[in-house]
């Protein structure tokens, strides 16, 4: 029967459903749980069935629908798909003998919707259930936005604004662990540790099923004066924008939903969810998706395999990044040591990493003496010979070709052959650097860059560009990816051979965008504004001031040595005004206490002679995001990055541009830009 099996045990029919990997709720998974629901109608009739228990394979139950059939399919493909899909769960839910859903790993969104068919869900207590949909831009399709509700209520009657229930797991997308699960009754029961699981769920179908009571909560009567009280989470998670469109969508279709009979309420979630998901929001949402999948693993042409590393090594630990980095390795279980340049900022180190423990230690996840014994742990000191020894170097100093040239140049002559070194740099690629490391002695196959981006201790700042040179070799690449990933973040690989890589490539020509339409009369503030509305958190000029201008004026320089610009960029004006920012209390704009104040009273007389025209908001919007669409369009098709989908995850994930508009490259493909 291809992905479901079964065998009948003391009167139990015992179905698996495995898809060889990964479970996922695919067209072959519907087609063979139809022939399968024929075949135990027959044996049922032949022999009456006590129930039927529904088990996965080693990871459980399964993630979800086949994300690659909804993407590449046609409307009617996701009409049939849908269509066909409720009628068997149904079959499942209204069947004279129950169905129990034993979960022991993950059981989420569509595979989940599969399980709420079920009388009754049990699951092992390392088990996860929930509704990742929103995060890519759809919402539950199979019932799960009826289901849900029915057993755990919309809301959580003891915490109606902050505690768990249906709206919240659908609505934010949220997983839980099956303790959590079943105390809102997403679960019916979780396995105790030690029990043998099949025996548990066998005698849940037989001795506890039949007990539980199904009576739906009462505020599904209450769901349209429960809706205002919902509607602020999603609009603080959009930033106030009517987009996505998604959490809007299943807010108002659990809320219409709630109170009728279940096949009425399945209508209009199947009707809105087809609209949602066949949307460029929806398929956006999914492309990312399938690419955030994508980028963890290494591209099937790189013939290298990671080598272990055990120490690492930062250069500049007492900066912002370096310490950052530093922080990053030692939260991920490497050890770690510490290199500053100057002897008297050594002791700034601990300070600086012990301040990133602050809200651990503040909700108690971490005392003062654990933190102390974790920041204690990492050795720092200002002789290069500190580094020798280590696995992996992470040079982070400033952006000059002069500093960073002597430090490859100091560390060539000690480090282990062995050793992977990478770069920092938001400019300077192996092709500028290796060379200063190479001359005294060091590998060059083993260099490459690391571009973190900033705050790189933020959870939310998951990119990490991985350049490689053309002597960097595969191994080194796949060592290097397999640390980003083990730090929590997001790898993506590049070529070299662009200044400023990717996103900061394509940052200078969004900056010389925005920069333009200022030198014509646009305020500062108003290009700002009109970019927050529709595209970014931040508007380019409130980004380059939290970014650090000193460091934009240093991509620059490394622009500028290949292509000189027609005129001195802003940013070389104001770091020469010792302007670089939030972190000098001023950039374009002033700042008190960190907050933005306004735009600064000098900067018309910096930028000198201006027009008088202020554009609009979408020529502004259309001019600064063609910027970067032209920009990360020429790199792909130069190679420097390996698709279109992964240069697009990389301005998701490294400038938070909005992913329910796809990336620059989706977008300008639906402006029509190609």
């Amino acid at each position: 029967m291809g992905t479901l099996s079964y065998e009948v045990r003391d009167g139990i029919a015992w179905v698996t459903l495995d898809c060889g990997g990964m479970n996922t709720f695919s067209r072959q998974v519907v087609s063979d749980l139809a022939a399968l629901l024929d075949e135990l109608a027959a044996a049922n009739e032949s022999q009456p069935l006590a129930g039927v228990i529904l088990k996965g394979n080693k990871f459980g139950l399964g993630a979800g629908a086949n994300i690659g059939e909804l993407m590449s399919g046609t409307r009617q493909d996701l009409e049939t798909l849908i269509d066909e899909g409720h009628e068997l769960l149904f079959k499942i839910e209204e069947s004279s003998y129950p169905w129990v859903a034993l979960v022991d790993g993950f059981a989420l969104g569509g595979i989940y919707e599969l399980a709420l068919a079920c009388a009754g869900i049990v699951a092992t207590p390392k088990s996860t259930v929930g509704f990742p949909e929103i995060r890519l831009n759809i919402f539950p399709g199979l019932g799960g936005t009826q289901r849900a509700p029915r057993r755990c209520g919309l809301i959580n009657a003891e915490d109606p604004m902050s505690g768990d229930a249906a709206f919240t797991a659908v609505l934010q997308g949220k997983n839980f662990k099956a303790a959590d699960a079943a105390k809102i009754k997403l679960i019916d029961a979780v396995v105790p540790d030690g029990s043998d699981t099949e025996q548990f769920a066998a005698d849940f179908l037989r001795n506890t099923l039949p007990g539980i009571d199904r009576t739906p909560p009462a505020d599904l009567q209450n769901a349209e004066n429960l809706k205002p009280m919902v509607l602020p989470m999603i609009e603080k998670a959009t930033m106030g924008r009517p987009n996505p469109r998604a959490p809007y969508e299943a807010l108002d279709v659990m809320v219409k939903g709630a109170p009728l009979p279940l096949k009425e309420a399945m209508k209009i979630e199947r009707d809105a969810f087809i609209e949602v998901a066949t949307s460029a929001e929806g398929k956006a949402g999914m492309r990312f998706f399938f690419t955030q999948q994508q980028v963890q693993k290494l591209p099937k042409d790189l013939a290298g395999k990671a080598r272990q590393i055990k120490k690492v090594g930062v250069d500049g630990i007492d900066g912002y990044m370096g310490n950052a980095i530093g922080w990053l390795a030692l939260e991920a279980g490497y050890k770690v040591v510490g290199h500053v340049p100057l002897a008297e900022f050594a002791a700034s180190v601990p300070e600086k990493l012990k301040a990133k423990y602050s809200r651990a230690l503040k909700k108690g996840k971490l005392s003062e003496a654990q933190v102390d014994e974790k920041v204690n742990s990492v050795a720092v000191s200002s002789d290069i010979s500190s580094l020798f020894d280590c696995d992996l170097v992470v040079e982070a100093r400033m952006e000059n070709r002069d500093i960073k040239g002597e430090f490859y140049n100091a560390l060539g002559e000690g480090i282990q052959s062995s050793a992977l070194v990478a770069s920092n740099s938001s400019s300077m690629g192996p092709s500028v650097l290796t060379p200063y490391f190479s001359e005294k002695g060091g590998n060059a196959s083993n260099f490459l860059n690391l571009h973190f981006f900033s705050p790189a201790e933020h959870p939310m700042m998951q990119l990490v560009e991985i350049i490689c040179g053309k002597e960097t070799s595969d191994e080194a690449v796949a060592t290097a990816h397999d640390f980003v990933r083990r730090i929590g973040k997001t790898p993506v690989i590049l070529q070299d051979g662009s200044p400023g890589f990717l996103v900061n490539a394509g940052l200078a020509a969004y900056f010389q965008a925005a920069e333009d339409l200022y030198m014509e009369g646009t305020p500062i503030e108003t290009v700002d504004a009109a970019i927050r509305k529709n595209a970014l958190p931040m508007g380019p000029f409130e980004l380059g001031d939290q970014a650090g201008l000193d460091i934009a004026a240093g991509m620059f320089d490394t622009i500028a040595a290949e292509t000189p610009p027609e005129h001195d960029p802003l940013v070389w004006k104001l770091r020469e005004a010792k302007r670089f920012g939030i972190k000098s209390g001023g950039g374009f704009y002033d700042y008190d206490g960190g907050k933005k104040q306004g735009e600064w009273d000098g900067l018309a007389a910096l930028a000198g002679e201006r027009g008088s025209k202020v554009a609009g908001e979408d020529e502004i919007v259309e001019r600064c995001l063609r910027a970067l669409y032209d920009t990360a369009r020429g790199l792909c098709d130069r190679g420097i990055v390996g698709s279109e989908a992964e240069a697009d995850l990389a301005f998701v994930f490294g400038i938070g541009f909005a992913m329910y508009l796809g990336g620059p490259i989706y977008y300008g493909q639906q402006q029509g830009w190609e």
